[in-house]
């Protein structure tokens, strides 16, 4: 599964305040600064306000981190499991059942847009 707009999910933990764009400025407010609210593109902070807003959605949802790597999430419940593996903003997951995979889908297109990318065919130039 692909997220859209990937970066513009993520949610600011400190005050930014950024110049008025090219294009955008207020007439007479020349020296006015906007405040963000969100992410925008481009800002150092965004990666990592993305994965802090998609780690604490697994971690809300009985997702287990994995100490040797971190962007790997496992759920087990009794003999089902779905392991996900997020590479930016790219989803890779698989599980056990196929109630649990579709559960999961569904839950991350209600919490984020995002595009089924169906079957995973290759990932980094490696045929899978």
């Amino acid at each position: 599964m692909d997220v859209k707009s990937t970066f513009l999910n993520g949610v600011l933990e400190e005050e930014i305040y950024v110049e008025q764009l090219l294009g955008y400025e207020i007439e007479g407010a020349d020296d006015k600064f906007y405040h963000l609210k969100k992410v925008l593109y481009g800002l150092k902070q965004a990666p990592r306000a993305w994965y802090s807003r998609i780690d604490s959605y697994f971690m809300r949802n009985n997702f287990s981190r994995s100490n040797g790597e971190p962007t790997l999430y496992i759920k087990q419940d009794k003999d089902m499991f779905l392991t996900v593996v997020l590479y930016v903003d790219d989803l890779i997951f698989m599980g056990n059942d196929e109630t649990l995979i579709e559960e999961f889908k569904e839950a991350m297109k209600e919490e984020f847009e995002m595009i089924d990318l169906v079957l995973l065919r290759f990932f980094l130039r490696i045929e899978v």
